[in-house]
């Protein structure tokens, strides 16, 4: 036996080519490549030149529907009694004849058939030669067949599954075929490979030598085994989203057994060997762990990434360092006074009404007969609910994201004849479970007219601009956006236009607020003794609780909102610390702690992301004005006001930071862990480098607060979820407040390098003759900040992906696997490695190439903590790879930037050639 072996990956995306020659016998064996297949299906191809005839049918038998191809000659068994056969002289089977391309059956029983294109149906005589046609539907017995495809010349081929060449699904089989010769004589052969799965063994006899192929991971054996005590899944209550799974396994050494228990970043470690929690099989009874023994490997990593990082730290404190050089520039640059620039800086708005004339006409006094007592329902509100999640949280909170949802707004206002109608949230929420009949008709969905185009034109508003559940029924009764929203949503997300985008938000809506009248979403009633530690709610048919609970559920809800609706409140009152005691004592389990939940709604109600921002924007807009009059007015008020404005920035990330601290209290998590969180934590961050370079440059913080407060801004659009959700298993670890805090803390001074960059291109437009020595020292001060600024987010971001490779290797084994967020995170670092070093390109040596390549270099990290999230499909995507449309905005910002750089050059090379000259 002689064995030979050959280390090779393939792809889609690579040359895949190669041989492997030996002699074996006194002959030559030669193994060359002749394609790879990614995610490979088998498939029937027509006229291939020494092809066979082929006849493709579906069969439904008893144990459901198969496609069987049948060779001419050929008969297949369908079920005990019926047999199908192709030109066959077998007797007592069904016979399928094809002359010259006409076909005919002869049946030994009669055959029902139905023809799908004319709808004919009708019966076939047995026992005789019966014309047939193709994709006919015929019946014998308890089988049906249909002929679906007549190949003259068929063969079957392997093809890839995959939508896009660069697509390799890991859970399906890859084909390598390959050619077999000896001494030229040439066979080819399949071999089929699936990660993580030992590989098929081919056997081939060429020439009288047999060869055993194979291509896939090679089998290692360990010097111990390991047992499978119990594989454990838990899920979050009422949820079927993993909360986190373990292994109880057991070491076997010669005669010892150690157990030990393996789950998400906690790791088995024996004898140089370790092992990871990866995954498991589908039927939750095995389990799947990853390998990895690199002892010495791993230390030496380590202890690289640590002395880069030390390396990066002095960077900061060595005293011929480029870091310290900067910022000796910039405590020595002098400042001077000239004449005064004036700044216009301005914002225009253009909003949309619709005539009063044209509003739809909904009775006042309808609407006023929904308002609940206030402090009733904030009593309401405290009461506990079950999300989709499993998270257990006050109703509240489920009210504040479904109103949201629903109307885009935080509480509902409705102008009436004799004045405003209101309703906070707590209201809406228990009124619409009360009068689910009423809130039909009462506006509160959110429609952009402009957007839908003509699909809405007969729909007219209601007087606060919204439209009702019953706007969107025909009069028949049926849903006015079907077609539309049934169209949008077959459209992958990269090809729905304007209207496909805004039919799919308000389809959403509405069902929202359909499951919302039916009171799907309100899940408060726990059951007894439930494993799973699933809510219902009262459209539950309560059949599974016991008869005592069963008759409290069916009847608490309909006698507590009579109660409501008599006005009777202590009644009501009494029957809410019924359902709460209800709850506290079969949910006990799962049920927060009381603390926790009143935090939660303090957190809801004060809503404070959605208030800072007009306060970030009004703040960072008026200290921009200051910081202008400050280049040119040296006088004590100024200094009175900017420092007024500094401390109320101070204040204002004080509270910002407090606000963050409560969300992590609630979630109890580090806030960090989706994409409005992220958001959230950038402009935190970003306000916090702004308050640190503020005595720097006057121009840092205003910067730093402006953008701080588009950033909330932002965190308030449409695609961004910011509700409070579980946390993925791999996420339950230490890890998450380091890594993931390190890398998003590395945002924000990057951030400020690109608005910082930004405002020096600003300058140098607005330069004059006048105004050029004091602006000049500006561009200086703002390009030093800048600089120093790209340093420490560069180091950041570095070190923080460091720690992603260690988290990496903590939790799976491995440090690097080129997942698209891993990816992006290095090519951010070599972009602002490139921004940092272009000084040492002599031509590019100076503050407008900095400031221009800071402003654009950030788009990199929009991709790494955006474009990776919602575009790309990867561990670390929200979106798995499903492409949403770009934003409009976003393309009008490129341009702006584009422009921008255009005329701040053509200003930047007129004042060079003047000194120059």
């Amino acid at each position: 036996i002689k064995v030979i072996q050959k280390p090779k990956n393939f792809s889609n995306l690579q040359d895949n080519k190669f041989t492997i020659k030996t002699d074996y016998q006194g002959k030559e064996i030669k193994v060359t490549y002749n394609e790879f297949v990614a995610d490979a299906v088998a498939e029937v191809v027509d006229n291939i030149e020494g092809g066979k005839e082929l006849l493709e049918l579906v069969v439904t038998a008893g144990e459901g529907r198969n496609t069987i191809y049948l060779n001419k000659g050929e008969v297949q068994r369908i079920s005990e009694d019926i047999s199908i056969g192709f030109n066959t002289d077998q007797k007592d089977v069904i016979n399928i004849i094809e002359e010259n391309g006409a076909f005919m059956v002869s049946s030994p029983e009669a055959l029902d058939f139905f023809r799908m294109e004319t709808q004919e149906a009708g019966k076939l005589e047995g026992n005789e030669n019966v014309p047939i046609t193709l994709k006919t539907l015929y019946r014998i017995q308890d089988v049906s067949f249909v002929p679906l495809a007549y190949y003259k010349k068929g063969d079957f081929k392997i093809t890839s599954g995959a939508e896009k060449p660069k697509d390799n699904d890991a859970s399906k089989d890859d084909a390598l075929i390959v050619d077999v010769a000896v001494d030229g004589k040439t066979e080819k052969v399949n071999l089929l490979y699936r990660q993580g799965f030992i590989p098929i063994n081919n056997d081939v006899v060429i020439d009288e030598i047999p060869i055993e192929l194979s291509y896939g991971a090679q089998a290692i054996h360990m010097p111990f085994s390991i047992y499978l005590d119990d594989f454990q899944l838990e899920r979050y209550p009422g949820s079927s989203s993993p909360s986190s799974y373990a292994s109880e396994v057991e070491v076997w050494d010669e005669e010892e057994k150690i157990p030990h228990r393996i789950y998400m970043n906690n790791v088995l470690d024996y004898k140089g060997y370790r092992f990871f929690q990866a995954s498991y099989d589908t039927d939750e009874a095995g389990t799947v762990l990853a390998v990895n023994r690199d002892w010495l490997g791993t230390w030496i990593s380590y202890l690289g990434y640590f002395l880069m990082s030390v390396g990066m730290l002095f960077t900061f404190f060595g005293k011929s360092s480029r870091f310290n050089i900067v910022n000796r520039k910039l405590k020595h640059l002098k400042k001077n006074t000239a004449t005064i620039l004036l700044l216009l800086l301005g914002s225009f708005f253009v909003q949309a009404q619709t005539p009063i004339d044209t509003l739809r006409s909904v009775p006042d006094g309808l609407i006023k007969t929904q308002v609940v007592d206030k402090q009733h329902a904030e009593a309401f509100g405290r009461l506990l609910v079950q999300d989709l999640d499993g998270r257990i949280k006050p109703v509240n909170t489920l009210a504040s994201e479904f109103v949201r949802k629903i109307s885009r707004k935080s509480r509902f206002d409705y102008p009436a004849d004799d004045g405003k109608i209101s309703m906070d949230v707590n209201q809406v929420f228990l009124s619409m479970h009360m009068s689910p009949n009423i809130w039909q008709r009462i506006p509160i969905i959110e429609v952009d007219f402009k957007k839908t185009g003509d699909l809405l034109k007969d729909v007219k508003p209601g007087k606060n601009g919204l439209i009702s559940f019953t706007d969107l029924l025909a009069d028949d009764g049926e849903y006015i956006l079907a077609v539309a929203a049934e169209t949008a949503n077959l459209k992958k997300p990269a090809e729905r236009n304007e209207q496909d985008n805004e039919v799919i938000k308000v389809d959403e809506r509405f069902n929202i607020l359909y499951n919302l009248l039916t009171g799907n979403y309100l899940k408060i009633f726990p059951r007894m003794n439930d494993l799973s530690n699933t809510w219902y709610s009262p459209a539950h048919d309560f059949e599974n609780f016991t008869e005592e609970n069963a008759t409290f559920a069916r009847s608490i809800l309909p006698s507590y909102y009579k109660d409501i609706a008599m006005g009777d409140y202590k009644e009501a009152y009494t029957k809410l610390d019924y359902l709460s005691t209800f709850q506290d004592v079969l949910g006990k389990e799962i049920i927060p702690p009381r603390e926790r939940i009143e935090a939660e709604i303090w957190y809801n109600d004060m809503n404070l992301n959605f208030w800072l921002f007009p306060i970030l924007f009004t703040i960072g807009f008026i200290l921009l004005i200051v910081a202008v009059m400050r280049m040119f007015i040296q006088k004590a008020w100024v200094n009175y006001i900017w420092n007024g404005l500094v401390i109320c920035t101070l204040i204002a990330f004080l509270v910002f930071a407090g606000n963050i601290a409560l969300r992590w209290y609630v979630a109890q998590h580090a806030p960090w862990s989706n994409g409005y969180e992220m958001l959230v934590f950038v402009a935190l961050m970003l306000l916090f480098s702004g308050l640190l370079t503020f005595r720097k440059s006057d121009f840092s913080l205003p910067l730093a607060t402006l953008f701080s407060g588009a950033l909330l801004l932002v965190s308030y659009l449409d695609w961004i979820n910011p509700e409070i959700t579980n946390l993925m298993p791999v996420l339950k670890s230490y890890w998450l407040k380091i890594h993931v805090a390190t890398i998003v803390s590395s945002y924000a001074p990057l951030a400020l390098s690109a608005v910082l960059g930004l405002m020096a291109l600003l300058f140098y437009i607005f330069k004059t003759e006048k105004t050029k020595h004091i602006i000049d020292i500006k561009i200086r001060e703002l390009t030093y900040i800048n600089e120093m600024s790209l340093t420490i987010g560069l180091f950041t971001l570095s070190i923080g992906t460091f720690l992603g490779g260690v988290w990496a290797n903590e939790s799976w084994g491995r440090y690097w696997a080129w997942d698209p967020k891993e990816t992006w995170a290095l090519i951010s670092i070599i972009v602002y490695a490139i921004v940092l070093h272009l000084r040492f390109i002599p031509a590019l040596n100076n503050n407008f190439v900095l400031s221009t390549a800071s402003m654009f270099a950030f788009w990199s990290i929009i991709m790494t903590s955006f474009g990776v999230n919602y575009y790309l499909s990867g561990l670390h995507s929200y979106a798995a790879g499903d492409p949403m449309p770009i934003p409009t905005f976003v393309y009008f910002l490129a341009v702006f930037m584009l422009v921008i750089s255009v005329i701040a050059y053509l200003k930047y090379k007129k004042f060079v050639r003047k000194k120059v000259v």
